[in-house]
């Protein structure tokens, strides 16, 4: 064991028997002294501790990889392991033959800023995010010693899009609910969908796990409890985090609706000796589950007709929630409830551009206040 300076900073060195052989393990570029010898003694310390020194020799995408599989993967919702996959996949390609102990600030940096140059910020951050956590559990194993993520800057220049084209004001939703009820018909399961997800907000892999069993018409209630994973597996999967799992109220026109669709499904069943075996809402006269796409090409044709901005399903989920704070003027914490959010700062960060223009109301609401007070109306 030793400690040596160099020009580059203090080196340690702290030798290690690995199986029946004694071999070494150099840190290289360490400021102070003082931090030499910790790092020294932390050495020594998990080498009695079993530490393998080989660990950090590993591929960065190598060691993502059993982190990911290890710690990460079937722990949150389908979808949380379908970006963390996606993020090892980006390892691999941005970081070729790269060892863990290689990536620097320099070079982790370098490529955050090459990606950014054709990604909007949102995905950069995505990205950098995963692999954060996953430098960061190596730091705490001992692996690596500095962070090469520390003050890192994930901004992309693409332009996001704006929040104004993601949903439909009350107006045009009232005009949009006509048209769909313009030709409601069982056989047209994607409108009964649509108008499911504007009223109730859920998601789309929501409104796709749901079952009769999860109504309660007495009550007018939904209870939300599993989502369906329509991009894999094809079949009931987890919600996307804890505070997804809720009951939420709707509304007696939009139970009517949903009677009609469960009245005729028993009917056909009936009728054909067909059975819906998991108890699915949304499904054809085949008892096949309606595709995502089927009701995005409803709303494209159904906004152009009426000329009004084209959204998707997500955009009714945009949409719910806009009407209840404009129109409703509901609290930010029953929202954040109602729609499944994590927390209530990704309600804030959501509707932001909304939350802007109650400011601009409420303030006019304080005019009046006090012109109440005064007797100056």
């Amino acid at each position: 064991m030793a400690i040596k300076k160099l020009d580059s900073g203090y080196q340690v060195r702290v030798s290690y028997k690995d199986g029946n052989k004694y071999r070494t393990k150099n840190v290289n570029g360490i400021k102070s002294i003082k931090h030499a010898r910790l790092i020294e003694a932390d050495l020594q310390l998990k080498f009695a501790h079993g530490y393998k020194a080989k660990a950090d020799e590993l591929l960065f995408s190598e060691f993502y990889d059993h982190w990911y599989k290890t710690y990460r993967k079937g722990k949150l919702s389908f979808e949380n392991d379908r970006e963390l996959a996606r993020t090892g996949k980006f390892v691999a390609e941005r970081f070729p033959g790269v060892k863990l102990k290689e990536v620097t600030r320099d070079l982790y940096q370098k490529m955050l800023n090459d990606f950014g140059e054709t990604r909007a910020t949102a995905t950069v951050k995505k990205y950098h995010v995963y692999m954060r956590a996953c430098l960061r559990f190596a730091i705490e194993e001992g692996i690596l010693f500095k962070d090469p993520t520390y003050k890192a800057v994930a901004r992309g220049k693409i332009a996001e899009k704006k929040e104004s084209l993601k949903y439909l004001n009350f107006d045009d939703s009232k005009r949009l609910i006509v048209e769909i009820r313009k030709d409601m018909r069982p056989k047209y399961v994607s409108r009964y969908m649509a108008l499911f997800q504007l009223a109730t907000g859920c998601r789309l892999e929501e409104v796709l796990g749901m079952t009769w069993s999860c109504f309660d018409e007495k009550k007018k209630i939904v209870k939300i409890a599993r989502a369906w994973d329509y991009k894999d597996t094809h079949d009931f999967c987890r919600l996307k985090n804890k505070a997804s799992y809720r009951t939420i109220t709707i509304d007696t026109e939009t139970i009517k609706i949903m009677k009609q669709l469960h009245a005729h499904q028993s009917a056909h069943c009936l009728a054909t000796k067909l059975k819906n075996e998991k108890d699915l809402c949304f499904i054809n006269d085949t008892m096949k589950l309606v595709s995502p796409n089927a009701v995005n090409k409803l709303l494209k044709k159904l906004c152009v007709r009426l000329k009004i901005t084209e959204i998707t399903s997500h955009g009714l989920r945009h949409t719910h929630a806009s009407i209840l704070l404009l129109h409703k003027h509901v609290s930010i914490k029953y929202l954040s409830r109602r729609l499944g959010h994590r927390d209530i700062v990704t309600t804030l960060k959501t509707y932001t551009h909304i939350l802007d223009e109650l400011d601009q109301i409420e303030t006019r609401a304080v005019d009046a206040t006090m012109s109440d007070l005064y007797g100056t109306k």
